[in-house]
């Protein structure tokens, strides 16, 4: 059997044995799985960074790959287990807002809800899905195992979506949006896509000149973070395709004082 691709998406950093022992059990049940690290500097239960993360990250694997995400503040409650479907790919992972990027994307056209016992471990900790229930069906999926048999099919209009508002355009031309994350170098990542921008601006984003977070003056929208000197803030299209405001090497989140959820404002030049 060729190698079965199969990224890791999770909440648990590299200090514990939580990230080895998932794939300790995910190689026993696909031995000739590929097992990728997307990361695991998630911060703990922050379901709309990693919601994101996958969304912009999912289009750069092979055909066939299967993401498996833990982020599951809910881990031992109601919530359910869920492996869905788009065309060139699979996710499987809590049913607690993950998919959101995806779902808002249009790719998944087909859930089901991991119920069937026979595919988990023995004995299941309230405390470690990730180990006891989802290695073990990634591993049977990974091995060529039928969707069908994890339970039954769910709708993907009853996926849990996230809280987190979608960009909007305002009626005056301008648009609003909110801060997805800090990344490690202190750029802060937005829900801004670069179509809202162009189709907002007909293409010319030059137009653009008055980006506002918090109570800072107006940044300036540039092409790379080299175009204005270094200390200096500055906002550019990043490789999610999506708005993010930087400091030209420096760390513009502590200069903001921002976190996820802080709204962000783009309007026309005057």
């Amino acid at each position: 059997m060729p190698p079965a691709i199969i990224s890791l998406l999770t909440d648990f950093g590299d200090r514990d044995e939580y990230v080895g022992v998932m794939k300790g059990v995910l190689l026993s049940h696909a031995p000739h799985a590929m097992l990728v690290d997307l990361c695991h500097h998630i911060m703990p239960h922050a379901i709309d960074q990693a919601a994101a993360m996958i969304a912009a990250a999912y289009r750069f694997f092979p055909e066939g790959t299967l993401h498996v995400m833990v982020v599951d503040p809910g881990v031992g409650g109601q919530r359910d287990i869920v492996f869905a479907q788009a065309q060139s790919c699979g996710f499987l992972c809590p049913d607690n807002g993950l998919l959101s990027g995806l779902i808002a994307q249009n790719i998944l056209h087909r859930a089901w809800r991991v119920t069937n016992r026979e595919l988990f471990a023995p004995t299941i900790s309230a405390t470690f899905h990730g180990r006891d229930i989802m290695a073990p069906a990634a591993g049977f999926l990974a091995s060529g195992g039928d969707p069908e048999k994890l339970g039954p099919r769910k709708a993907i209009e009853n996926l849990a979506c996230s809280a987190l508002p979608a960009a909007q355009p305002e009626a005056n031309g301008s648009l609003w949006g909110t801060v997805v994350t800090i990344d490690r170098f202190g750029n802060v990542v937005t829900n801004i896509g670069r179509g809202l921008l162009t189709s907002a601006w007909e293409d010319d984003l030059k137009q653009i000149s008055m980006i506002k977070i918090g109570n800072r003056p107006a940044i300036p929208l540039v092409a790379s973070y080299s175009a204005v000197p270094a200390g200096e803030l500055l906002a550019t299209i990043g490789s999610r395709d999506t708005l993010e405001i930087a400091v030209n090497q420096g760390h513009a989140g502590m200069v903001l004082g921002v976190v996820s959820g802080t709204p962000i404002h783009v309007s026309r030049n005057s």
